[in-house]
């Protein structure tokens, strides 16, 4: 049986009890345990799922992508998580006047700017500005996602790709999100490189083979 259907179920079995437990008791305190068992067990779930993803990816499935529109239906997926974390977004393409293609898995895409954007986020806690902007060059398309946030110092920069590294405190992170992206990155025949300062904030660039 795969895998992932089995850490689903899992996952089904026990939010499904916990939060019919929940529905029935009248005790908070019992409540509030309860509340803690959902939450962990959705995260353990999420850290199961991305080792999964890293260790068995699925062999990509390409056609044309239009980049500019995968950027945007990702900050779409995103935009209550930005309204509420009081982030100011700027992009710098058009999505239809000036379409530009990868020939490149559709959701191996999504994965890989959900990640960015999301890191991008959390490295600004109390608000900020992520920058977005995308070209093609020649050959080539670049995109360049930027934040405003924490940064990253310099002595992790060069570990910032390696499985199960993170920045991040204990519990909040896997250290497997970059990593799965530099994959897929690497897979479509691309590169990725990442610049920061302590207290000046992330650009991550993403340059892929432009579509044909």
């Amino acid at each position: 049986r795969d895998d992932s259907v089995s850490v689903q179920e899992m996952e089904n079995v026990i939010l499904g009890r916990a939060e019919q437990l929940m529905r029935k008791s009248q005790e908070e305190t019992t409540k509030k345990s309860l509340g803690v068992i959902v939450a962990q067990v959705e995260r353990i779930t999420k850290i199961m799922n991305q080792l999964l993803t890293f260790a068995r990816r699925k062999p990509s499935e390409r056609s044309q992508v239009n980049l500019g529109q995968t950027l945007d239906d990702c900050l779409e997926v995103l935009q209550e998580r930005i309204r509420r974390m009081r982030v100011h977004v700027e992009s710098r393409y058009e999505t239809l006047l000036h379409p530009v293609y990868v020939h490149a898995d559709p959701d191996q895409m999504s994965q890989v700017f959900l990640n960015l954007f999301i890191n991008a986020i959390h490295a600004m806690p109390d608000g900020g500005t992520l920058r977005i902007s995308l070209e093609r060059t020649n050959s080539h398309v670049k995109a360049v996602v930027t934040d405003t946030g924490h940064g990253i110092p310099k002595d992790d920069l060069p570990k910032i790709f390696a499985p199960f590294f993170t920045t991040k405190e204990i519990g909040q992170g896997t250290g497997l999100g970059l990593t799965v992206v530099h994959g897929i990155i690497q897979e479509h025949g691309g590169s990725i490189e990442v610049e920061s300062e302590p207290g000046q904030g992330t650009t991550f660039t993403v340059t892929l083979p432009a579509s044909k």
